[in-house]
């Protein structure tokens, strides 16, 4: 079927390119793919500037109006587009955020648990042995024993 609709669209197009090339040749150019003695009054090249003048004002017009037409176009496929993302977004990225968040807030409990109970007991006893260590070096003087060895080093 596809193959067939791709066929049937090209012939129309090479057709189309025909009648446009012989519209060309035959009123610009002099040619005669159409004969014009069949067809009597049949159109014929410009023969003043005003002629061609209002040839081109015609063209630019078809020119804009296709533009128009591809701005109105361009415009119903952004809103499509926008309205497409903002489904997107309900359905896949508002649970992928939310998953995010309960994962984000596990992490944190998970930190403050490990902080509480094995972080804390670590900081209690370096503590207590800091203690017990400038308590020591204040009775034996063991920081200037320290020292002096430091300087042999």
């Amino acid at each position: 079927m596809r193959f067939a609709i791709t066929v049937v669209s090209a012939a129309i197009l090479l057709f189309l390119l025909y009648l446009f090339a012989g519209w060309i040749v035959d009123g610009y150019l002099g040619g005669n793919i159409f004969p014009d003695r069949l067809v009597p009054g049949s159109w014929a090249a410009p023969n003043s500037w005003s002629e061609w003048r209002d040839i081109i004002i015609v063209i630019m017009g078809i020119f804009w109006m296709l533009s128009g037409v591809l701005t109105v176009v361009l415009l119903v496929a952004l809103v499509f587009l926008v309205i497409t993302l903002r489904g997107v977004m309900k359905e896949n990225v508002a649970p992928a955020i939310d998953s995010l968040k309960e994962s984000l807030d596990n992490v944190r409990g998970t930190t403050e648990m490990v902080g509480e109970s094995i972080v804390s007991p670590i900081v209690r006893i370096y503590s207590v042995v800091s203690g017990v260590r400038s308590a020591l070096g204040a009775v034996t003087n063991l920081p200037d024993f320290v020292r002096n060895r430091r300087k042999k080093k």
